[in-house]
């Protein structure tokens, strides 16, 4: 899936020069008029006591679209030719969620192109958008693991994983594993628990919808569904920044509309690209073994939950004990067992609070056959499926722009 794009247009040539020292500079264009907004790197009161700025430049800013937000800057002030730099997720814009998504370059892009002309109209007038390049595309694959547990136990052993030049970062949350440095001119990965991006993002979301934000109050009606919630449960996500530099250095254009008309001569690059790029992560991972559930972790996973919370904000002993319990029975006697000893309400009520924990019903029902088989190739338990990646009921949107740019 194409996650993440970054464009660069350069203004038509027409709207500047270059002085002998090599620095551009606009030819009679009022930056005031092209109405965006302008900071200062130097401000000084003059004699006769009025304040004047110069250095003016323009700081990245967050554009309107129909759901998210998309950054766009100008630059200026700089010894290279002034351009425009948009860069957003297509998936967002085009349909108010990157849970899955398309791998179309082409859709995401006049997605992008279309709300600066919405936004700043006379300033992507000025603009050579068929000398637009780009400057970095985030490509996306999932596996799906049976819980959030089990997912977070994954991504914890993934966190020791490097090799040959792909070392894991320093940089690291209790939801996210890096390679690479952050300053690194090729290539960046990341990997990450879906499920809980999404409901960050999802309260961030709400938030803004209370204040009366529209755009957010469409996203929030996009992210409430909940076939969509359960589609990021156990979603385990391999997250990869190709850069322009290594596009280039494995044969991909980087002009925009070469780049698109590539991907539509290579329909599967997104996909080639990704593998090619991850290679050493997952060359890494074999021959390696991993128990999937252990006692400790499915213990520290009811503690957390808030199923298990008392008033005062803390995990209610009794509660934990009961569902830890309930677990182990499950485990060693299968759920279907289980049935005959419980009240039906009863029974119904703590498989309900264990799946609040993050074991899936489906993980439930199996647990008790996987028991004695609970050791697993690492290489297999992460395995990508491309033909998996997005649910039967995905449908693909269009851009409402494709065809006005052309």
């Amino acid at each position: 899936m194409l996650d993440h794009l970054c464009i660069n247009a350069p203004f038509e040539s027409s709207f500047y020069s270059v002085d002998a020292e090599g620095r551009y500079f606009f030819i009679d264009v009022d930056l005031h008029s092209i109405e965006i907004p302008l900071a200062s790197r130097s401000v000084h009161k003059n004699d006769d006591g009025t304040i004047s700025a110069s250095a003016l430049f323009h700081p990245y800013e967050s554009v309107p679209t129909h759901y998210t937000g998309m950054a766009v800057k100008v630059f200026f002030d700089s010894y290279y030719e002034p351009y425009v730099q948009i860069k957003a997720s297509p998936a967002k814009l085009l349909q108010g969620h990157n849970v899955f998504g398309s791998d179309n370059i082409e859709q995401g892009a006049m997605e992008m192109i279309g709300f600066l002309y919405e936004a700043y109209p006379l300033l992507a007038r000025m603009l050579d958008f068929q000398k637009a390049w780009v400057s970095h595309i985030d490509v996306t694959y999932s596996t799906r693991l049976k819980d959030q547990t089990t997912a977070k136990k994954v991504l914890e052993y993934l966190g020791n994983v490097s090799n040959g030049q792909t070392r894991i970062s320093k940089k690291a949350y209790d939801t996210s594993r890096y390679w690479g440095g952050e300053t690194s001119r090729l290539l960046n990965h990341k990997c990450y628990l879906k499920h809980d991006e999404f409901m960050s993002q999802f309260a961030d979301q709400q938030q803004l919808a209370k204040k009366m934000d529209k755009s957010a109050m469409r996203v929030v009606e996009v992210m409430s569904n909940q076939k969509l919630i359960e589609w990021t449960i156990g979603l385990l996500r391999f997250e990869s920044r190709l850069k322009k530099r290594w596009l280039e250095r494995n044969d991909v254009p980087t002009n925009l509309f070469e780049l698109i008309r590539f991907q539509k001569q290579n329909p599967n690059l997104l996909q080639t690209l990704w593998t090619k790029a991850t290679h050493s992560i997952f060359e890494a991972l074999r021959g390696q073994t991993m128990k999937l559930t252990d006692d400790l972790s499915v213990l520290e996973a009811i503690e957390r939950s808030e199923v298990v919370m008392t008033k005062s904000g803390k995990p209610s002993p009794t509660r934990v004990r009961n569902l830890f319990a309930m677990y182990c029975l499950i485990r060693e006697k299968g759920i279907e067992e289980l049935k005959v000893n419980y009240s039906k309400a009863s029974f119904h009520r703590l498989i309900a609070d264990l799946c609040l924990c993050g074991f899936s019903k489906a993980y439930l029902q199996n647990l008790h056959t996987d028991k004695a088989n609970n050791i697993i190739p690492f290489i297999k338990l992460i395995e990508i499926d491309f033909n998996q990646q997005l649910p039967e009921w995905y449908v693909e949107p269009n851009s409402q722009f494709n065809y006005k740019i052309a």
